[in-house]
């Protein structure tokens, strides 16, 4: 399926497309507006004091930074949380509380961004101011807690050194060296009591918007239409494109339902006994045809390109001719002819040449395989291909063959150009190929009806690429 196919499948169906979509946003629309409003509050804290320039004057942005994601952990912990709801006396859980607000760090260093929701703008507020002041003691807590442990530790250190010092004598080698490590140690307290604080400070009061966030019934119905648009109608383009396609196997049954034509032969995929025995098979049915007659001209059409309709042409011609009769493949291809490349034969002189009044017989190579088969190229380039293919001129062509066994004629795709149709009203048969991985049921309908409306006689389908399975196969037992 091409870009304009995927297209008309959508205009086809805007009705449908239109119907769910609304469907999805009406739906939507009365979901979202029953939901209960959400209203968020929003507050700015900062890692450092007033006063930790000076106290902590080798302090980088760096480790505020580091600070700053420490202590959002921090924040984000029941402990946290359920102090906030001490703080503000609100009626939920520290468990809760974690699931109504949470904290980001910002890309400025040291700044964390508090975002709190609830049924009401005050509720949010109350979270957020409860969160703030929180987590500014719990910091508190945790430091204070943290410079006492340091000072006791280095006062022991001090009491151990002191006692010591009281057992050796004054002035000695050892007591001069318990003296040096006593005023270091000493030093290290002062440091400790003076060193500053990490703080938690509000830069923004909590503030919430006096609309809310949450639900967005008119945002929530367009979005919801419009993304139920996109996908009922990519739904309904690939449901076209898998509905439109040929079964990739060997029921021939629903073939003939699609194109009211029986299928004479199908063409496994790839080299193999399989294909040579599929256009045996095909041969024998078109000397069978009962009523309608054998056919001593034959048009090969296809709905699409890339069917194998030159590969069936050769093909069968070569089965044909397997059987010493006298077969010509004809390359009624004007537009792109590859007859003559596939069969290592000159282009000119050919059809066209033959159809400008050319002699016949120069016009026939031949090629390698049997010796009673040869090729008419499409020969010199034509511009106007449906009216030569289709001005008598052809007709009178295939009367002047009328000692060979069979003329088979390859066209170009007949759901692309006139030219097949010009070709299949004047031979005395038509066959159908359908490759079973890419022919489409539409463009395949189109060609059938246009042909029978040109008065083609239409003797059968031939499916190529089907998928057969070598287990129904009937072999021969080597000797």
């Amino acid at each position: 399926m091409d870009l304009a196919d995927h297209f008309r499948a959508i205009v086809a169906n805007w009705w449908r497309i239109l119907l769910v979509a609304l469907v999805v946003g009406v739906g939507t629309y009365a979901w979202s507006n029953s939901r209960d409003p959400v209203f968020k509050a929003e507050s700015l804290l900062s890692v450092a004091g007033d006063d930790v320039v000076d106290l902590q004057a080798g302090t980088t942005q760096d480790q505020l930074s580091f600070r700053a994601e420490y202590f959002a952990a921090i924040g984000m912990t029941t402990a946290v949380a359920g102090r906030a709801a001490d703080v503000e006396h609100l009626p939920y859980t520290a468990t809760e509380m974690l699931d109504r607000y949470k904290m980001v760090t910002s890309n400025t260093s040291g700044l964390i961004l508090v975002s709190a929701s609830a049924g009401s703008p005050e509720a949010a507020e109350r979270i957020a101011r409860g969160v703030a002041t929180a987590l500014g003691e719990v910091v508190a807590d945790d430091q204070t807690a943290a410079r006492a442990e340091r000072e006791g530790q280095i006062g022991r250190r001090i009491s151990a050194i002191e006692e010591a010092m009281s057992r050796v004598a004054p002035r000695s080698t050892e007591w001069a060296a318990y003296d040096q490590a006593l005023a270091l140690n000493k030093t290290a307290l002062i440091d400790a009591q003076s060193q500053g604080f990490f703080r938690i400070s509000v830069v923004t009061q909590a503030l919430a918007a006096d609309s809310p966030v949450s639900p967005r019934p008119e945002r929530d119905a367009l979005l919801y239409f419009l993304i139920a648009c996109v996908l009922t109608s990519e739904s309904l383009v690939v449901a076209r494109a898998f509905s439109d396609r040929l079964a990739r196997s060997t029921d021939s049954a629903s073939v003939t339902e699609l194109t009211g034509l029986p299928v004479l032969t199908m063409v496994p995929r790839g080299p193999g006994p399989d294909v040579v025995e599929a256009f045996r098979t095909l041969r024998t049915n078109l000397m069978l045809l009962g009523d309608a007659g054998k056919p001593r001209t034959v048009a090969i059409v296809s709905p699409n390109p890339g069917s194998g309709k030159s590969f069936v042409s050769t093909n069968l011609a070569e089965a044909v001719a397997g059987v010493d009769a006298s077969v010509v493949i004809i390359d009624a291809d004007l537009r792109r002819p590859v007859l003559h490349t596939r069969l290592r034969c000159n282009r000119e002189p050919g059809l066209s040449d033959a159809l400008r009044g050319g002699s016949i017989s120069d016009s026939l190579h031949d090629v390698s395989g049997p010796p009673n088969l040869r090729l008419m190229p499409s020969g010199s380039p034509v511009s106007d291909t449906a009216g030569m293919l289709g001005g008598g001129a052809l007709r009178h062509l295939l009367d002047t063959m009328i000692d060979l066994d069979l003329v088979v004629v390859d066209t170009p795709p007949g759901a692309a150009y006139a030219d097949a149709l010009a070709v299949a009203s004047q031979c005395d048969a038509t066959l159908v190929v359908l490759d079973a991985r890419s022919t489409r049921r539409r463009p395949t309908k189109a060609l059938i009806a246009a042909l029978e409306r040109t008065g083609a006689n239409l003797v059968g389908v031939v499916v190529n690429g089907a998928r057969v399975n070598r287990r129904d196969t009937y072999g021969y037992e080597r000797t």
